[in-house]
C-alpha cells in the first residue's frame, strides 16, 4: 500500500484576498459532547493538541448500540470501561452514567433512536513525554451517530474474511483492554479490503485464533459453538457474552477454547460479533467457503435469539 500524501494547512498568511479552506463537514446525523458540554461537530477545534489520547493513544473507548433510544447493555460496557481504566490507571469521572443519560435524551429529542454511541476517555492533557501526569484530568468525548433501522436479513451481511499477517499479542500489558491504539487493526483491515476480503482474522503469538479487527469470532464444529478464550488475546466483547448466554438458553453446546487454524478449516459455519455488526455470518475464510453456507443453522438460531434479546431489553 502506498500512503497518500496530504498538504498540511500551516498557519501562514494566505494570498491577498484568499480565504483559508473551511474544515471538512462532519458526518451527517452526529451529536457530540466534550467533557459534558454539547459541542458543534462542524467546529474545527474540540480537543487540545496536547491531549494524550491524540499524542499517545493513552485512553479507552466503548462503542455501544442504541435501539429505540435505549442503549443495549450499558452496565456491561461501563464495567468493561472501568476495568480498562483501572489497568491504565486513568481516573474515571463519577458522572459518566449521567452524561450518557442526558446525551441519549437529547438524541431522542433530535429524532435519533437507532445509533452508534462512542464513549472515549483519554488521560487528558499533559506535557510532552511518556510519564503519566500525577493528577490526570481525563478528557471525555461522547459521540452519537445515527444508524439505519436494524436490518434482520442475515444473508445480506455474510462476510469474506482472510487471515491477517500480524498477530495479537496475548502477553501485552493491555491484552483484553479496549484502548485507543487500533492502528494494527486499521492496517489489517485495509490489507484485507485490498485483497478483496471484508475483514481479517488475527491469530495470537502461539498460532491460535484470536479475533477479527474489531469483532469477536465464533465457529461451529459439529453442533458445538466455540470461541477463543481471553488467554488468546481477545477483547471480551459485550455481544460475545450475550451469545454465550443465548447458547446456554437454547441448549446449544458452547465453550471457550483455543482454536488452531486446522480446526478453523474444519468448522461448518462461523460468524463475527460486535455491538454494531451484531451477528455477522462468515461466508468464506481465506477463499474457502463455509460448508454449511452462510448463515448456517446455528448462526441463524443465535441471530434470531439475539434480535429477540435486543427487543426485550430495549423495547420502547
Amino acid at each position: 500500500m502506498t500512503a497518500a500524501r496530504t498538504e498540511l494547512s500551516l498557519d501562514v498568511p494566505h494570498a491577498p484576498g484568499a480565504e483559508p479552506p473551511p474544515p471538512p463537514p462532519p458526518p451527517p446525523g452526529v451529536l457530540l459532547w466534550v467533557n459534558g458540554s454539547r459541542a458543534d461537530p462542524a467546529s474545527a477545534t474540540h480537543l487540545s493538541a496536547l491531549d494524550r489520547g491524540f499524542t499517545l493513544a493513552d485512553g479507552l473507548f466503548e462503542t455501544m448500540r442504541a435501539y429505540h433510544g435505549s442503549l443495549f447493555r450499558l452496565d456491561q460496557h461501563l464495567d468493561r470501561l472501568d476495568h480498562g481504566a483501572r489497568v491504565l490507571g486513568i481516573p474515571l469521572p463519577l458522572d459518566l452514567r449521567t452524561l450518557i443519560g442526558h446525551a441519549m435524551r437529547d438524541a431522542r429529542d433530535a429524532g435519533v433512536y437507532d445509533a452508534a454511541v462512542r464513549l472515549t476517555v483519554s488521560r487528558g492533557v499533559s506535557p510532552p513525554g511518556l510519564a503519566p501526569p500525577p493528577n490526570a484530568q481525563p478528557t471525555v468525548v461522547l459521540a452519537v451517530h445515527a444508524l439505519p433501522v436494524r436490518n434482520a436479513a442475515l444473508d445480506q451481511h455474510a462476510l469474506h474474511v482472510c487471515t491477517a499477517r500480524a498477530r495479537r499479542n496475548e502477553h501485552a500489558l493491555t491484552a483484553g483492554v479496549k484502548t485507543l491504539d487500533y492502528v494494527e487493526s486499521v492496517l489489517a483491515f485495509a490489507e484485507a479490503r485490498a485483497a478483496g476480503a471484508d475483514d481479517a482474522l488475527f491469530l495470537d503469538t502461539a498460532g491460535h485464533l484470536s479475533e477479527a479487527t474489531a469483532s469477536n469470532v465464533f465457529t461451529v464444529v459439529g453442533e458445538t459453538l466455540l470461541t477463543p478464550p481471553a488467554g488468546c488475546g481477545v477483547l471480551p466483547g459485550i455481544t460475545r457474552a450475550a451469545v454465550l448466554e443465548i447458547a446456554a438458553a437454547l441448549g446449544i453446546p458452547a465453550r471457550e477454547q483455543a482454536i488452531v487454524p486446522d480446526q478453523l478449516r474444519d468448522a461448518g459455519e462461523a460468524f463475527l460479533t460486535s455491538s454494531l455488526r451484531e451477528i455477522a455470518p462468515i461466508a468464506s475464510i481465506d477463499h474457502r467457503s463455509m460448508p454449511n453456507r452462510a448463515p448456517g443453522t446455528v448462526t441463524r438460531r443465535v441471530a434470531d435469539a439475539f434480535a429477540a434479546l435486543v427487543q426485550r431489553e430495549c423495547a420502547p
